[in-house]
């Protein structure tokens, strides 16, 4: 009778310390080999597709107010960082009514953009009827013919023609804006992607 009563207390103690492995979603602890060496079996989450959408930079639009960028100026002005190693990718112009806007876009050779605005210097003639333009870390120019070209026939009652001239700087370009009467403008940078922006006022 004794020995089957100390059977039966070993059976329930023995059973008692038996731990389930893997079963349910908490962490289980299993010990093996001769060091008693503890091994933390993770669970396996269920996974769940996140969709990721890579915005290509063609997405990326080029807004620009409609307003001219601050008041019509006869002075020197500047603007922008100075980046090294960019490319001008494309100029382009448009008639505002009493404003005609010049715009500069760059980027890298490698087709990427510039989040902040590229840096640049202007003046305008004593006669008010240039602007010289001065775009800084240029080292290469992209296949837009705008772009390519010496010269430029803008063919505006005011802003009448654009010119390329031999930067003494192997990293800058200049450009002459030539106007038809006396004038005043504004210069701006943004970014993303990078540009040069000059308002030329009507008078």
């Amino acid at each position: 009778m004794r020995s089957f009563s100390a059977l039966l207390v070993l059976i329930v103690v023995a059973g008692s310390l038996m731990v389930p492995v893997g079963c349910g979603e908490e962490d289980s602890t299993v010990t093996s080999g001769a060091g008693g060496t503890s091994t933390t079996v993770e669970p396996v989450p269920t996974q769940t597709a996140i969709p990721f959408t890579n915005p290509e930079p063609a997405a990326i639009q080029a807004t620009e107010e409609a307003p001219p960028y601050g008041a019509g100026l006869t002075g020197s002005q500047s603007v922008g960082t100075l980046i090294d190693g960019l490319q001008l990718r494309d100029i382009r112009w448009s008639d505002h009514g009493t404003y005609f806007r010049i715009v500069f876009e760059m980027g890298t050779s490698d087709g990427q953009l510039i989040l902040q605005p590229p840096h640049a210097d202007s003046s305008m003639s004593p006669d008010q009827k240039q602007i010289t333009v001065i775009l800084g870390g240029i080292r290469s120019l992209g296949s837009n013919e705008t772009v390519t070209a010496q010269g430029l026939d803008i063919g505006d009652s005011l802003v009448v023609r654009m010119d390329r001239l031999r930067a003494e700087d192997d990293q800058s370009l200049v450009y002459t804006i030539d106007l038809s009467q006396a004038s005043s403008y504004s210069l701006t940078g943004l970014g993303s992607p990078g540009r040069i922006v000059i308002d030329v006022n009507r008078p």
